[in-house]
């Protein structure tokens, strides 16, 4: 057993020192030669560590992703070669397994019309149908979203709790993000009458590359490790929290049974709601119950989320229509793994400039196509003075933006 493991380590050691050298652009067959047993016997925990170490470096995540679609484009040909669960048995993976299979088949059904569009000599009006028909295709893919936005809200958190090596996750978020942006773009050029074609099919090019990549490591590398770590009650707990984001181009599945709670680990014991149904709550200015403040914080048209003084996330607030999607998941997790690689930093730096006392809040906004969102920051501190944490406020402004005037009557 104990050689199994040194050959495991030296192995990843090897791995790692290999991918590199990669990175940093050293002579690629000679580093293939020197490592090639190794290669030959990568496994998917092989790269979970590898990218684990590599994101601790701090490599430019530009850097880093490009020097690992090399290294993976090396390691392709061992990994495919080795079994995989049968993830259509498994809660949570199943789901994500049929929509990745419903992604592959709009994917291969966009490229007749791609290659129609580069055609020569085709005509100037079935271009512009080509074009406009290739833009309501790729529209069509960010509904597929909902596959990204539940490993992040749901799944990661959870690897996060078994899987001290989970820094990959960054990675493939930023793929994430990537993948909406290429999207965008795409549906912007499709647009024009005259798109930059280079730029088109670049961008084309780029979009189908990340979503199969990511399809490729979600079932090959990162699954096929994380399937062995969580219970079963944890993918029928994650898979119950699906419905709330909703499926990609996958009907919703029926829903499973809840086994069991989760153990929450704390010194004070947690009051349920109905032990506290009956009884008020002194607010100083007042006094409610659990259900006045629930319903009260819930039907403010606006999305909060607290972070403690540990920096990890211990509640979110569920209005009626939410900005930004969250899953019970999160509750325990450090706010930077709440954040893809991009935004990390500030994240970091306005926590710290609370925590130091040099800010009390801040605000950012942002547009999400017809909306424009305002996002606010408070610093929380108790009567001395000690920092307890942080209150995001987000909302939804673009009717207030556009108030003239005043309204003094009920219409």
């Amino acid at each position: 057993m104990s050689e199994y493991i040194n050959n495991t380590e030296l192995r990843i050691n090897n791995l790692y020192n290999f991918s590199v050298g990669i990175i940093n652009h050293e002579n690629g067959a000679d580093l293939v030669k020197k490592y090639i047993r190794d290669i030959e016997n990568v496994h998917p925990f092989d790269v979970i560590c590898i990218v684990d170490r590599l994101m601790l470096e701090k490599f430019d995540i530009h850097e880093l992703k490009s020097g690992i679609n090399k290294v993976l484009n090396m390691f392709y040909k061992n990994l495919v070669s080795q079994p995989i669960p049968d993830y259509s048995k498994i809660p949570f993976l199943a789901s994500l397994w049929f929509e990745n299979k419903e992604l592959e088949s709009r994917l291969v059904s966009l490229k007749p019309l791609i290659k129609e569009l580069n055609s020569k000599g085709i005509p100037k009006t079935k271009f512009q149908i080509v074009l406009k028909e290739i833009g309501t295709r790729v529209a069509e893919l960010l509904e597929f979203d909902s596959h990204y936005i539940k490993k992040e809200n749901i799944l990661f958190p959870y690897v996060e709790k078994q899987l001290p090596e989970y820094r990959c996750q960054s990675v493939m978020w930023s793929y994430h993000d990537d993948i909406r942006k290429y999207i965008k773009d795409i549906i912007s050029h499709t647009k024009e009458n005259n798109p930059d074609m280079k730029l088109l099919n670049r961008n084309i090019g780029d979009l189908f590359f990340a979503m199969n990549a990511i399809k490729f490591r979600e079932e090959y590398i990162l699954f096929p490790v994380i399937e062995k770590l969580m219970t079963y009650e944890d993918w029928i707990s994650m898979q119950l929290q699906s419905y709330e984001i909703g499926f990609g181009f996958i009907d919703p599945p029926g829903k499973p049974e809840k086994i069991s709670e989760q153990n929450q680990s704390s010194d004070k014991r947690i009051l349920s709601i109905d032990e506290l149904a009956g009884g008020l709550i002194d607010l100083d200015t007042g006094q409610l119950s659990i259900e006045q403040i629930t319903m009260m914080i819930n039907n403010l048209p606006v999305d909060i989320t607290f972070v403690d003084e540990n920096d990890e996330v211990r509640y979110f607030s569920t209005p009626e229509h939410r900005i930004f999607p969250r899953s019970k998941a999160i509750i325990g997790r450090l706010v930077e793994n709440c954040h893809p690689p991009s935004s990390v930093h500030i994240v970091q730096e306005l926590i710290d400039a609370f925590k130091s006392g040099k800010k009390k809040s801040e605000s950012f906004w942002i547009e999400m196509g017809e909306q424009f969102i305002l996002i606010r920051y408070f610093a929380l501190r108790d009567a001395e003075g000690n920092y307890k944490g942080t209150i995001e406020v987000s909302e939804e402004v673009s009717s207030i933006r556009k108030l003239k005037g005043e309204k003094r009557l009920m219409e």
